[in-house]
């Protein structure tokens, strides 16, 4: 299990996307969220801000482990795999950010956390392609990558719920100065390392050449030379909006029970009159 566990790809049978794995993965996933929330609950700002810390410090050592995984047991040289440049790589600088920054900087990485980490979170939860396709369910990888993107859904949702950050639609600046900056770091390394290397082969958040078998193919197809704009425009805004409108839809639904509520009450309590 252990030598599973560490395996090179191709040494044992990917689990798959949409596969029984996948599914079990998701399912226990989602159960663990689930119950961090419940544990959560009655925590205080400071409790979540601490929450906020240590999960930072985790998601970076996962992040150190995996680096070494590839560079030292893969022997893997290609950056795609171990430079943490992509959209949910920035979990791990909104969470230094949040714990660590002035009001500001804390109000940024808050922003990204809840607005920007649940939506790729959870997109990636369900189309885990970096990992599922070319490891089993049973590998660190795999677990790596569930376990990272179960965080990034876990401390959104629980910034949200516990009230510690109140969503404003300004904040769709912080979000998008973030990602803006990651992409053009991105996009300045593919950049540089294709052109020395001789090899276009740094895609760094997707911004730079196809990426087959997923939507970000489809993207490539209908935008052409539009594809690397379009690619950032689309990180930095649409994760945003996505959550926002989920929270505008889940209050209204929230406020029309509410009121479905009272005036049940009120008929109930004329009719005990009568």
């Amino acid at each position: 299990m252990i030598k599973m566990f560490f395996s090179l790809p191709g040494e044992y049978p990917p689990a798959g996307l949409f596969s029984r794995w996948h599914l079990l993965l998701l399912l226990v996933t989602a159960c663990l969220i689930a119950a961090g929330l419940l544990l959560s609950r009655n925590m205080t700002p400071l409790a979540v801000r601490q929450a906020v810390c240590v999960s930072t410090a985790c998601l970076w050592g996962l992040e150190l482990a995996k680096i070494l995984f590839v560079l030292l047991v893969r022997g893997s040289q290609n950056p795609n795999e171990f430079v943490p440049l992509y959209y949910c790589s920035i979990i791990l600088y909104a969470g230094l950010l949040s714990s660590l920054g002035s009001p500001l900087l804390m109000r940024v990485g808050d922003a990204f956390i809840a607005m920007g980490g649940i939506v790729g979170g959870a997109v990636f939860l369900l189309m885990p392609t970096t990992s599922l396709p070319q490891y089993p369910a049973f590998h660190f990888i795999t677990w790596h990558s569930f376990l990272l993107h179960g965080i990034m859904v876990y401390l959104g949702l629980l910034l949200l719920v516990r009230r510690v950050y109140r969503p404003r639609l300004r904040d769709i600046r912080y979000v998008a100065s973030l990602t803006g900056a990651i992409c053009a770091l991105a996009w300045l390394f593919n950049t540089v390392y294709n052109r020395i290397s001789g090899d276009p082969i740094a895609n760094l958040m997707f911004i730079s050449r196809d990426f087959a078998g997923t939507p970000v193919s489809v993207i490539y197809r209908l935008c052409g030379r539009f594809f690397t704009p379009v690619m950032c425009l689309g990180q930095a805004f649409l994760p945003f909006f996505v959550t926002y409108g989920g929270i505008l839809l889940v209050n209204r639904v929230r406020q029309h029970l509410c009121r479905t509520a009272k005036s049940s009450e009120r008929c109930m309590v004329k009719n005990r009159g009568k």
